[in-house]
């Protein structure tokens, strides 16, 4: 896979994680309240480390 398409990938990735973040947040008072439920921690997690990964990309790209 080149860097373009692992870049592509991982964004796919990282933006279907933000919708599933944020549609869980959405109907859930205590991901609201900023104390994550048992449900929606794993889905946040997943979405942190998604954006991690993808700006560590972005700013080894930035580097070349």
């Amino acid at each position: 896979m080149t860097g373009a398409a692992k870049g592509d990938s991982l964004y796919a990735r990282y933006m279907k994680a933000f919708q599933a973040s944020t549609a869980h947040t959405s109907g859930c008072p205590a991901c609201q309240a900023s104390a994550e439920c048992a449900v929606g921690a794993p889905i946040h997690e997943r979405f942190a480390r998604l954006q991690d990964a993808y700006r560590r990309l972005q700013a080894e790209q930035k580097r070349f």
